[in-house]
């Protein structure tokens, strides 16, 4: 089917459903969080924390797509609530890295629960197969979008 602009269906609404997906998917994950006063962006700040995935505010900016600043608040909070520590690197007094506490050790695994029950709302229905034929799609889009952000025609 196609729109009135000649352009596919699935190229007019793509953005919109992914983004609308992405937008119910965070609101359900904060009302799941909420129990524990961590919010999404906190819980992806932890869980890489968690992974060892980052362990500075510029680490964590590379793979959490908000900016430096709103990172770097989030950590602030993090830090008050006793989730994360901040720490003097003894080769680059420069650097901070950012560590877990034992209460923030101890609460990921709990949170990842409440994650995890968040995608399988998502999921229900969908089989393992479509599950992960939806998974390589997404990887492959986010793939282009790199190569298209910085393909730039000169």
């Amino acid at each position: 089917m196609r729109s009135k602009s000649g352009a596919p269906d699935i190229q007019r609404e793509l953005g919109y459903l992914v983004g609308r997906l992405a937008s119910a998917m965070r609101s359900e994950l904060g009302r799941e969080l909420a129990p524990f006063n961590v919010t999404s962006v906190q819980w992806a700040i932890l869980d890489a924390c968690y992974q060892e995935e980052a362990d500075t505010l510029t680490s964590l900016s590379r793979i959490i797509p908000i900016d430096a600043a709103s990172i770097s608040r989030q950590v602030d909070q993090l830090v008050r609530a006793g989730l994360i520590q901040r720490q003097r690197s003894r080769r680059d007094r420069r650097q901070v890295n950012l560590t877990l506490t034992d209460e923030g050790n101890r609460l990921v695994p709990e949170l990842a629960l409440r994650v995890q029950a968040n995608n399988t709302k998502f999921l229900a229905g969908i089989d393992e197969p479509e599950q992960e034929a939806v998974l390589r799609t997404i990887r492959r889009m986010l793939a282009n979008a790199r190569v298209a952000v910085y393909d730039v025609d000169d």
